[in-house]
């Protein structure tokens, strides 16, 4: 009996110390900034660092995992969950103009937040396009009439916010043997807040639908080859490759091709990304050398992770360090 007792007694001990070697703890980490190579320090006391110069942040003790947030725009910790920024929403892009002038009219830039998408049924999206209501901004958007390529200004899209934007690109013209081609370049939909321009939408993921008015009955409405002289349509083949898209040159029917993007939402932003500068199975790391190439006042933050089955636990460590022309 008394064997017995002490064998539960044991085993009970060597559950204790079990439970004790997997319990999991918050990483105990601790940062601090080589001032080494500071120029010297702020009235707060924070070190001051010429731009373009490597800082060096020291590490005190361990944890399974770290994430390293700079402070810059798109690296900041505080912004790691936000989706939805209110801001200044704009579009911006080049247009070119090839082999010869065109007359005014022929291409139109447009905005809605009324078109109720494409189905891909021909007959209901002839009628989708017709009856949206669609804003004609061209006018603001700089065009060139002659062989050239020339950016457009900012484009106010403030009045889509908290709406579904759709943008076209809509060439219009009759048949001809002598018209150009314009290629539309660099389409940037970005959303600007605390001096930062956040990208929304560029030409390579606009998601481009072609639709084109006129196309003879047995032919594909939506086909985005550039066609040929028979019929000239949008060419979307160097949208992702190439951040262009292209349309012109002879045509022998009357030409009502539109190029219209996915519906955009101009509150909408990507959260803000770490990096990675140690793993789970990496060494002890001891220190991490950054280079900061903006100007500013950064506040940088360490996510430290320890980690075991399912289980984890965190602990942020931060540091602010300033950067100088």
């Amino acid at each position: 009996m008394k064997k017995s007792i002490l064998i539960l007694i044991f085993a009970g001990i060597l559950a204790c110390v079990s439970c004790e070697d997997n319990r999991l703890d918050v990483p105990q980490f601790s940062v601090t900034v080589d001032t080494g190579n500071a120029v010297g320090f702020d009235d707060a006391g924070t070190p001051v660092f010429k731009k373009g110069s490597s800082v060096k942040f020291m590490f005190d003790g361990q944890a399974d995992m770290i994430t390293f947030y700079s402070g810059e725009p798109g690296m900041m910790y505080q912004h790691k969950d936000r989706t939805k920024l209110q801001g200044f929403p704009f579009m911006q892009f080049n247009t070119q103009m090839e082999n010869g002038n065109m007359p005014p009219g022929f291409l139109s830039v447009l905005l809605s937040s009324d078109f109720a998408g494409f189905t891909k049924n021909r007959e209901t999206d002839v009628r989708n396009i017709s009856d949206a209501t669609w804003t004609d901004v061209t006018e603001q958007c700089n065009i060139p009439l002659t062989q050239t390529t020339q950016l457009s200004p900012r484009i106010d899209l403030s009045a889509y916010a908290g709406k579904p934007l759709y943008v076209a690109f809509r060439y219009n013209r009759p048949a001809n043997t002598d018209f150009p081609r314009y290629q539309i370049k660099n389409f940037r939909i970005q959303n600007e807040a605390d001096g930062t321009a956040y990208e929304i939408m560029t030409t390579r993921n606009a998601g481009w639908t072609a639709f084109d008015f006129n196309a003879p009955a047995n032919t594909d409405p939506y086909a985005s080859t550039g066609g040929g002289t028979a019929n000239r349509i949008w060419d979307l083949r160097n949208a992702t490759s190439d951040d262009r898209i292209a349309i012109g040159y002879n045509s022998q029917i009357n030409n009502n091709d539109w190029a219209i993007t996915a519906a955009i939402d101009l509150t909408s932003v990507s959260p803000d990304l770490g990096q990675g500068i140690k793993a789970y199975n990496d060494d002890r790391l001891k220190e991490y050398r950054y280079i900061f190439n903006t100007a500013g006042t950064f506040t940088v933050s360490f996510l430290t992770t320890n980690s075991r089955y399912s289980e984890t636990k965190t602990s942020l460590k931060e540091v602010t360090i300033t950067v100088e022309e």
